[in-house]
């Protein structure tokens, strides 16, 4: 058993308390990295991890607080996966409440924001670079009527993944966005009932391509470009989006289709 100042790699998971963060987290510790998580409650998922802090990332101060424990515990952090996550109820825009719409895009967007600027330090300074993953939805590129304000905040951390790669030299940091299709949750029972949730991917399926991804940096043993898109689906496994460069070079937002991974 490493040190807590080992030479193991680090890996920090939000909302890792049920469902895809605790899978996530799960199938990290099986390949050795010693995992951080955090939600918003005191217990951990139990699945092995290292430690385990009370954070909500809607809350500078408390991510503030959150990385200093991490510095105190471990001394270093290879990778991050943003996780945590929230959908109000399947509806039309105009039956929203102020307070959802808030709390989508404080959680989903502002929240990873938060959690990356905090931690940069430590993940550039990983040898070898570290790794940030954030979990978006196939919402992002295809939002889904009902959930405005959910693809739309989204589309937002597809677009900061990008510019989070754009920002940061590869071999410092690689920067994904993995973008799951309906998959078998609580909160995917929650928006359209258990029949649905169950004809939809199991967890463990997004968490294996995640694991990966943090672990080699390849999906299904392929690598890409930091900044890409990794979409989930049960129809077709998961697959590559590399964003194409515009006339000045820039990397895009511009579909032209995944490469099967």
């Amino acid at each position: 058993m490493p040190t807590e100042r080992g030479e193991s790699r680090v890996a920090v998971v939000t909302g890792a308390s049920r469902a895809l963060g605790r899978e996530i987290a799960r199938a990290l510790v099986a390949k050795e990295f010693r995992v951080a998580t955090c939600s918003t409650g005191p217990a951990g998922p139990g699945v092995g991890e290292s430690l385990h802090v009370a954070v909500d990332v809607r809350d500078p101060e408390s991510v503030g607080r959150f990385a200093e424990a991490l510095g105190s515990h471990f001394g270093r952090v290879d990778a991050v996966v943003n996780n945590a996550g929230f959908a109000s109820p399947v509806a039309p825009l105009g039956s929203a409440t102020v307070e959802e719409i808030r709390r989508t895009f404080e959680t989903n967007a502002l929240g990873p924001i938060f959690v990356a600027r905090a931690l940069l330090p430590r993940l550039t300074a990983a040898p070898g670079g570290g790794v940030v993953v954030n979990i978006a939805s196939r919402a992002a590129i295809t939002p889904v009527p009902g959930l405005a304000a959910y693809s739309a905040s989204k589309a937002a951390l597809v677009a900061f993944t990008l510019d989070l790669a754009k920002e940061t030299p590869s071999d410092r940091l690689f920067a994904v966005a993995v973008c799951p299709g309906g998959i078998d949750t609580e909160m995917r029972a929650r928006l359209y009932g258990a029949d649905d949730a169950r004809r939809q991917l199991p967890v463990g399926d997004v968490a294996r391509v995640v694991a990966e991804i943090v672990s080699d940096r390849t999906v299904a043993g392929r690598g890409f470009a930091s900044g890409s898109a990794v979409l989930v689906t049960r129809e077709q496994g998961a697959a590559v989006v590399e964003w194409p460069a515009d006339a000045r070079g820039f990397s895009s937002l511009e579909w032209r289709g995944p490469a099967k991974g």
